[in-house]
């Protein structure tokens, strides 16, 4: 593929950041320590499900390398950060769909190594930038493209997350900074013990 590394590396905090439009700080390693869990996975699902859209749409080919490196790579950043945030809610609605996508990504290990992401026992994801550069848009564009169920069901799953997430935020005080460790969590009005969000650091 064509691309020029230098200005990848600008043009993929751009996008991002855009994906992460709701909450751009949470796109940010340095700054996601400050910010509490359960806004740190409305954002991470909102982002992963903006992601998966723009995987079915952009353009596979070899003119188009920087556009689906940066694509490819916000997809396996945001996935992680989605899986570690998710990894702290206790409420079924967040941790059903969040096991069914880790499934999900499992389950596409074997391609997905193919083009250079690999998946840990954990289900965490690392891409080699090299193999990734080697593979043929088509390839790529076979797991990620309209043509592929694997995005789809990435954004669904990922929506799941944001609607349920998203509804917690609101029901619960402002979460906007990290929860004193003295509060063991937040019950949410209404439901059951089994639905308390762990607010600990």
């Amino acid at each position: 593929m064509n691309i020029n590394v230098n200005s990848s590396s600008s043009s993929y905090n751009f996008i991002l950041s855009n994906y992460y439009s709701k909450n751009r700080d949470a796109s940010k390693k340095i700054m996601r320590g400050n910010i509490d869990d359960k806004l740190l996975v409305t954002a991470d699902s909102d982002a992963l499900s903006k992601i998966s859209k723009a995987l079915r749409n952009i353009e596979y080919s070899s003119d188009n390398g920087v556009g689906i490196y940066n694509n490819v790579k916000a997809f396996v950043d945001t996935y992680n950060n989605l899986a570690a945030s998710s990894g702290s809610a206790a409420t079924y609605d967040i941790t059903h769909p969040a096991k069914l996508l880790k499934s999900l990504v499992k389950s596409k290990a074997s391609e997905l190594e193919d083009i250079g992401i690999s998946v840990s026992a954990s289900g965490k994801l690392s891409l080699k930038k090299e193999e990734l550069l080697k593979s043929s848009p088509y390839k790529i564009s076979k797991i990620f493209s309209s043509d592929s169920e694997f995005t789809q069901k990435v954004k669904y799953y990922s929506g799941k997350i944001y609607t349920a997430s998203n509804l917690i935020n609101l029901q619960t005080p402002s979460a906007s900074a990290k929860t004193n460790t003295n509060n063991p969590g937040i019950t949410i009005p209404g439901e059951s013990t089994s639905s308390v969000i762990d607010a600990r650091v």
